[in-house]
């Protein structure tokens, strides 16, 4: 079977670990024993909360603040599920507590303190056990029609119980005589088998067959009687016709579908079952008025893109295109599957931004299964056919202060409460570095040498970006800053290094230090992230904010020149604290991707590390002599 991944959210738009734009939220834990969050951030921030449900989550926003890396969950048990940490918006850091199913608590008794507008801390009282709601009937898969109300996962049991034994469906079952598909009320009008060319796949068109919600669009395991799985896809034709399919072993025999008694179809192996084999025939056999079902024409799904600023998911395919809907409960995620559907050969996936929900495109033998999950940033509203070869879902992008539609009538109808965050306290703490030995030392006292500093990126609790096969940005900045270090020291330049081995500085505190040093200039070397979905972008980048420009274009030009073949991503004006924060000629130097399929691996290798060291260090000799220092 063939797979078309697409993992489009928030954490694969295009994240840099870059130090941040404005505040940055540099700490966080959630101790799941004492339900307590504490945070902290680089400058003040005056949080926003509410309490959402359906499920029960605790979304705090966090304004005027960046995150500088992809989203982070992390998973708990007990009454406490997970908590995430991401970007909601350019300027919104959001942290979302969600709780497990079937727990709520009081908005009234969640208790913020901030110490300081930079460092606070948020009690919850102890989550509460509530009775779930009976399950929400869900529409009918096998007719397509808008979605009236923006969907929204029930809140029911994650497994809920069903009879079967095969532990999937009420409505499908493995018996010592064959398999056996109950359906509710209905006779196919015609059946028609067929067998794929490589012998792998037994089809059944059914005419006149809606199959239950339960069973439509899924594949089901069977292991038994040579058949591993069997699914169920439903065309919205009129009259409507449903296909089963059979994944059977390429030497088994050709299967029949029967009609049962009992409502419902026996499907069993030619030659294979004694009490119901006909042994006069070796065919199969259907009654004589049955004709050929017109089977409905393949469709190409050409591409899936972003429309109208991000409110639509536009699906496009080259003839008309028909599609069924529904929620799966156990996934939490919206499909759209369209049959007898297959992605193009150039197809183009959508390239969403941050807010974007997470979007899963698959190839399923016969069918293009489209999987839509909701966020705490983005909601799905109404799936609407535009024209015969275009359907389109609407996104609806929350605000960090808005709340969500209501759910349906069987849930509450207060969706969301918002939380009461007094001020924090006036006083400020100082900025500190969090080491557990630290092995910084005092600034030096200045001689008649030149002092640069040098700032390598990230460093204990905060890895930086994780790339290509779990290679740390932390890891390949720092042994590259200390050949820095060795190479200007050589050249009689002295040198402050932030951190000289793995554990935190905050960004304050290296642009303190540089400043407290009165150094000359002040060089930050860090490794470049995006999405892992592009290793495609490889690349030196080299950023200033004022002062740093002509700094920046020497060592720029001169890696490139050293290094030789390293791509040129420019030197770019950027509004980094530690650029902004530095009283010197300050630069950040982006030495290449982790999560670049050719910078990655060129990163890891000591030798290049060295190589990339003295080509930023001649950049910075050279720089020197120019400006006369």
């Amino acid at each position: 079977m063939r797979r078309y991944w697409l993992l489009l959210s928030f954490l694969s738009a295009v994240l840099f670990s870059s130090p941040a734009l404005a505040g940055q939220l540099t700490y966080w834990k959630f101790d799941p024993n004492r339900n307590q969050l504490v945070f902290r951030t680089n400058e003040g921030v005056q949080p926003k909360a509410q309490l959402i449900f359906n499920p029960t989550r605790l979304v705090i926003d966090l304004p005027g603040t960046t995150l500088g890396r992809p989203t982070i969950s992390e998973q708990f048990g007990g009454t406490i599920r997970s908590m995430r940490v991401g970007q909601f918006d350019e300027q919104t850091t959001r942290l979302v507590i969600e709780l497990a199913s079937g727990y709520i608590i009081d908005p009234q008794q969640v208790i913020f303190k901030g110490s300081s507008p930079r460092q606070w801390s948020v009690q919850l009282p102890i989550p509460e056990q509530i009775e779930l709601p009976p399950p929400i009937a869900q529409q009918p898969s096998s007719s397509f029609r808008p979605v009236t109300q923006p969907p929204q996962p029930p809140s029911i049991p994650e497994n809920p119980p069903v009879a079967t034994s095969t532990g999937e469906s009420e409505y499908f079952s493995v018996t010592n005589n064959g398999l056996f598909v109950r359906l509710p009320g209905e006779e196919p009008q015609n059946i028609e088998a067929k067998r794929s060319s490589n012998g792998r796949y037994m089809d059944f068109y059914l005419e006149g067959i809606s199959f239950p919600a339960d069973l439509a669009g899924r594949t089901l395991p069977v292991n038994r009687y040579g058949v591993s799985t069997i699914e169920f896809v439903q065309f919205p034709t009129s009259p409507p016709v449903g296909r089963l399919t059979l994944n059977v072993t390429e030497d088994s025999p050709d299967w029949r579908a029967l009609p049962s008694r009992s409502g419902g179809l026996v499907l069993l192996p030619e030659g294979g079952l004694d009490r119901v084999f006909d042994g006069s025939s070796g065919q199969t056999s259907y009654p004589t008025s049955w004709r050929s079902i017109p089977i409905p024409e393949e469709v190409t799904i050409e591409s899936i893109e972003l429309a109208d600023g991000g409110t639509q998911l536009l699906i496009s395919a080259d003839s008309q295109i028909t599609a069924t809907s529904r929620w799966n409960r156990q996934k939490r995620v919206f499909e759209i599957n369209i049959a007898n559907g297959q992605l193009a050969r150039r197809f183009r996936g959508p390239q969403l931004t941050s807010d974007s929900p997470f979007v899963r495109v698959k190839q399923q033998d016969y069918n293009v299964l489209i999987e839509v999950q909701p966020t705490d940033f983005v909601q799905i509203g109404q799936l609407n056919q535009l024209s015969d070869r275009l359907l389109a879902l609407d996104l609806q992008p929350l605000e960090p202060t808005s709340f969500p539609p209501s759910p349906p009538p069987q849930t509450p109808r207060i969706s969301s409460l918002p939380i009461n965050v007094p001020p924090p306290e006036i006083k400020e703490p100082p900025p500190i570095w969090e080491a557990p030995n630290p092995t910084t030392t005092p600034p030096p006292t200045r001689n008649s040498r030149l002092l640069v500093v040098i700032d390598p990126g990230h460093g204990g609790k905060d890895p930086g970006a994780i790339g290509i096969g779990g290679v740390r940005e932390k890891d390949i900045v720092l042994p590259l800053s200390l050949h820095l270090q060795e190479f200007l020291s050589q050249h009689g330049i002295e040198v402050l290094m932030t951190r000289g081995s793995d554990f935190f500085v905050s960004l304050e505190g290296r642009s303190v230090r540089a400043n407290r040093a009165d150094a000359d200039l002040f060089v930050s070397i860090h490794a470049n992230a995006i999405s892992l979905q592009r290793p495609d972008v490889n690349g030196l980048e080299t950023y200033y904010f004022e002062s740093g420009r002509s700094l920046a274009d020497t060592i720029h030009r001169n890696v490139l020149a050293r290094i030789g073949n390293i791509r040129d991503r420019r030197v770019r004006r950027a509004r980094f604290y530690v650029l902004r924060k530095t009283k010197m000629p300050s630069v950040l130097v982006e030495v290449g991707f982790v999560t670049g399929n050719e910078d990655v691996y060129r990163l890891q290798d000591s030798s290049y590390r060295q190589r990339m060291a003295k080509a930023i260090g001649e950049g910075i000799l050279e720089y020197i002599k120019k400006a006369g220092l």
